[in-house]
C-alpha cells in the first residue's frame, strides 16, 4: 500500500513540529514519538518516514510516528535517557553517545576500524551487529530496529588545508564526545575539543576550532560549507547509528505487534543504506561545484599512528579484546 502525500506529511503545532504519518484516522491510533539530531532533508529523517510508513501499514494505521528532528527532542544523550525511562518511544541515535550506557560500543570508535562504508555495513548487518544488538538491549533496554549505514568521519577545515600529516598538528578539531575520537585524534597530533554537535557552527564562526568531522551530506546540510573550503578524505572514524524502541514501551506490545516494528526496519534499514550512498555521493560532487577542495592525503603514516590506539581500550572495555577481534574477524 502506497501512502498518498497527504497521508504521508502534515505538519501540526500541537506536535511541536513534528512531523505525522498516519495511513488513515483512527480513534484508537497510537502516536509515537521518535527523535534524531539530523536536519529535515537528512537520511535519519528519510529512515524515520520509511520506518513509519512500513509500520502504518503493517499495523493498518494503528501505530503513528511522530518524528522530530534537530534535536526537537534534545541531544542523542538526552533521549537516550527519555526512551530509557519510557517518556519518549523511539530515537536514531549514533554508537558514540551510547557509550556511557554501553561501554561494550567502545570498539567501534577505534580509528580505521573498517576499509568503507560498504564493508562496516556488511559488518554490521551481520553476527557484530547482532552481538551489540543484544549487548545493547541487556545493558541499556533499548531494542534495535536495524543497524542504518556506517557514517563516514572525514576531516574539514576553516584556515588552511591539511594535505599531509604535519599539516595536522595542534589544529584544534571538534570531535564527539568519546574517549576513542579523543585518542585517536590525541595520536595524530591534533588538539581534540570534544564539544556538543549544536556548538559547533558558531565554534567555527568565531575561531574556536579549526575544523571538526562530519560526513560529505552533513557538510552541507549542516551549513559548514559556509566557513570551510577544505574537505579531507582521511576516513578516520566510521560512525554506525541505529533506530531503537525504548524496552518499557515494546514490553507493553504484544507478539504481533512487536513482528510488525521488526519487519517495518527490515524495509526502511536497506533503505537508509541506499539513501546515505546517494547522499553521500551527491554532497562529494556538489563540493566540486562549489568551489570546496577535496584533499585525498596519503594515510599511511595515520593508521601507522594510530595503531596501538585500540590497546588502550581492550582492557578497560568488557570483553574488549574478545569483541575487537570479533569485527577485525569479521571484515574479512
Amino acid at each position: 500500500m502506497q501512502l498518498t502525500r497527504r497521508q504521508m506529511v502534515r505538519l501540526t503545532g500541537a506536535a511541536a513540529g513534528a512531523t505525522l504519518l498516519p495511513v488513515a484516522a483512527r480513534a484508537d491510533a497510537v502516536k509515537i514519538k521518535i527523535g534524531h539530531t539530523l536536519a529535515p532533508e537528512s537520511e535519519y529523517q528519510k529512515w524515520c518516514l520509511r520506518f513509519a510508513e512500513a509500520l502504518a501499514k503493517n499495523t493498518n494505521g494503528r501505530y503513528v510516528l511522530e518524528i522530530y528532528n534537530t534535536s526537537q527532542l534534545g541531544g542523542e544523550i538526552q533521549m537516550i535517557q527519555a526512551v530509557r525511562a519510557g517518556t519518549q518511544e523511539m530515537l536514531i541515535t549514533s554508537q558514540p553517545a551510547l557509550e556511557a550506557t554501553v561501554k561494550s560500543l567502545e570498539v567501534f570508535s577505534t580509528p580505521f576500524l573498517f576499509d568503507s562504508i560498504d564493508q562496516g555495513n556488511r559488518v554490521m548487518g551481520g553476527k557484530v551487529g547482532q552481538t551489540f544488538n543484544d549487548i545493547i538491549a541487556r545493558d541499556a533496554g533499548m531494542i534495535s530496529m536495524g543497524w542504518g549505514s556506517v557514517q563516514e568521519r572525514n576531516i574539514f577545515t576553516t584556515s588552511k588545508p591539511v594535505r599531509t600529516l604535519a599539516d595536522l598538528q595542534g589544529l584544534k578539531l571538534r570531535i564527539i564526545q568519546s574517549p576513542g575520537y579523543v585518542e585517536a585524534y590525541r595520536a595524530l597530533g591534533a588538539n581534540p575539543t570534544p564539544m556538543a554537535y549544536n556548538q559547533l557552527y558558531l565554534a567555527l564562526k568565531e575561531k574556536v576550532v579549526d575544523g571538526a568531522d562530519t560526513s560529505p551530506d552533513q557538510f552541507f546540510m549542516d551549513k559548514f560549507s559556509e566557513l570551510s573550503k577544505y574537505y579531507h578524505l582521511t576516513h578516520v572514524h566510521y560512525l554506525p547509528a541505529g533506530m531503537y524502541v525504548g524496552k518499557t514501551f515494546w514490553d507493553g506490545l504484544d507478539t504481533n505487534t512487536k513482528d510488525a516494528f521488526a519487519n517495518a526496519g527490515k524495509v526502511a534499514t536497506p533503505y537508509n543504506h541506499q539513501v546515505y550512498a546517494a547522499d553521500y555521493k551527491a554532497g562529494l560532487a556538489k563540493m566540486v561545484t562549489s568551489g570546496i577542495e577535496v584533499i585525498r592525503p596519503d594515510l599511511k603514516d595515520w593508521k601507522i599512528a594510530t595503531k596501538d590506539v585500540h590497546q588502550k581500550f581492550e582492557d578497560a572495555v568488557p570483553n574488549g579484546k574478545q569483541l575487537y577481534t570479533m569485527v577485525l574477524e569479521a571484515r574479512g
